[in-house]
């Protein structure tokens, strides 16, 4: 059974340049865009995202406020984020030349934007009408950003929603800005045309990521109890992704699934936890210890 390593995306530092080739070299089966947040705004998922949202629809629009991300006009903390992803892109560009294979590219989810963005003080996902102007909008961004890519590199592109809000809009648990009450909950639609849903909070409403081709979610996040609808998922054609720790135990947590739920593995994606990588080094020993014991 190939078992693959990847990234979640984010990587210390300021300076882009050395690490498309870093990040190609330890993960050469699915390597991923580099992510340096410590930039500032526009460098981190957010900023990231609302800038290629905002090119599909000015109504996306964001500054940053005091108490984070707010829609407005037109304002530099868009033009300075496609500047730094036109930059990454660049490095991208230069380093994978001839890569042929999958290649990845993270952008906040729509239920993430909408659980932390506002406009006039509320969160996006509070306004019924926007999110489906937001989803729509989300929609052409994947098609757009996606071809874009292809331009750049002639990999397979598999674009991966970040997610961390996910559970919370779901389970109706996202706190008003003031954090007197919480917003109704809000059925997801993921049928987005992206590929991979990564999240690192408990919780996910597993119904309905059936449109998506993998998941990816934190080992620590799991239990029992998410074993049967994990179960369903990877029987539907779902790929299983595991977040683990590169400490001994984790490829035991890993395999508990398996034999719990008697699934034959299929393929399967594993990557460090959530949190900033600078070395892959030590995960390449829990893919090679998973290959041994499920191949």
């Amino acid at each position: 059974m190939p078992v693959t390593l990847t990234g979640v995306g984010s990587v210390p530092g300021t300076e882009v340049r050395d690490w498309p080739t870093r990040i190609s070299d330890q993960l050469p089966d699915l390597p991923h865009v580099p992510e340096l947040p410590e930039r500032g705004p526009g460098a981190d998922m957010i900023g990231r995202t609302l800038g290629l949202l905002s090119a599909v629809s000015a109504d996306f629009c964001a500054t940053t406020t005091v108490t984070g991300w707010e829609l407005s006009a037109a304002s530099k903390e868009m033009r300075r984020a496609r500047s730094l992803l036109g930059e990454d892109l660049d490095a991208v560009e230069s380093s994978w030349s001839g890569h042929t294979g999958f290649a990845k590219q993270q952008l906040a989810g729509p239920y993430t934007l909408a659980a932390t963005v506002e406009r006039k003080g509320n969160r996006l996902v509070s306004d019924r009408g926007l999110m489906r102007d937001l989803l729509t909008a989300y929609r052409q961004l994947i098609a757009d950003h996606r071809a874009q890519l292809g331009r750049r590199v002639g990999a397979t592109w598999l674009i991966q929603l970040d997610e961390p809000s996910l559970p919370a809009v779901a389970a109706g648990m996202v706190r008003t800005t003031s954090g007197m009450s919480v917003l109704p909950a809000l059925e997801p639609d993921l049928d987005l045309g992206a590929d991979l849903l990564h999240c690192c909070a408990g919780g996910l409403p597993w119904e309905r990521l059936r449109p998506l081709g993998g998941i990816l979610i934190d080992q620590e996040q799991l239990g029992i109890a998410d074993d049967e609808s994990l179960a369903e998922l990877s029987t539907a054609g779902v790929t299983m992704g595991f977040g683990v720790s590169a400490v001994p135990g984790s490829v035991r947590k890993v395999l508990d699934f398996f034999d719990r739920t008697g699934l034959v593995p299929a393929p399967m994606l594993i990557s460090p936890p959530c949190g900033m990588v600078a070395d892959y080094r030590p995960w390449h020993r829990v893919v090679e210890s998973l290959n041994e014991r499920l191949g």
